[in-house]
């Protein structure tokens, strides 16, 4: 795919835009915030974004292959798969990045060769978007799975404080069945 050299020139203003119109996908107080501190430490969302659009751009209009480019955004979707977005929501940056082409394309027109090359591009980000849903997916699914295993842990805490370490909780199962049955027969006699 042959990416025109006008888009090449124009790789920051394309990542520029990109990065503002992914911002645009938070609330305001936290956009202001991410575009007002560039520390990483301090802002590791607005850096990674920053970082991640700039690197994607670059290797989209050099022609790599969309697990690379892909890559370059990884630190935003796993971040992106941990807030509080629906998966819709989480990955419409990656199509928002066909708006910064087209708005810096301009109406330079070029004919039919622009058209198709245009087409081919967009094509690689549907593509890229497909790819950065499986890398959300396979976040997403590790936060589950540190949430199941977080609240077994709880569990089996709280079973061993309730029980104490190595007593079998199975055994009580005639005390709590005794019990319930006491309080069963002292509520028929109460309401006699």
């Amino acid at each position: 795919m042959a990416i025109p050299s006008q888009l090449r020139e124009r790789s920051s203003a394309i990542a520029e835009r990109w990065l503002r119109d992914s911002l645009a996908t938070y609330s305001d107080d936290a956009t202001k915030a991410f575009k007002r501190n560039k520390d990483p430490f301090t802002n590791p969302v607005g850096h990674a974004l920053r970082v991640g659009t700039l690197a994607a751009v670059e290797a989209l209009l050099d022609g790599r292959d969309v697990a690379e480019i892909c890559s370059y955004l990884d630190d935003v979707i796993k971040m992106r798969a941990v807030q509080e977005f629906t998966a819709s929501q989480a990955l419409s940056f990656v199509f928002s990045l066909k708006n910064a082409i087209r708005s810096e394309q301009g109406s330079s027109g070029g004919g039919s060769t622009a058209s198709c090359e245009a087409a081919e591009l967009e094509e690689k980000i549907d593509r890229l978007a497909l790819r950065a849903f499986d890398v959300y997916l396979a976040y997403r699914e590790q936060v589950y799975d540190l949430r199941v295993n977080e609240v077994k842990r709880s569990v089996s805490t709280l079973v061993e404080r309730l029980y104490g370490r190595g007593a079998d909780p199975a055994a009580d199962v005639d005390l709590v069945q005794l019990t319930t049955s006491e309080r069963t027969e002292t509520q028929r006699g109460g309401d006699q």
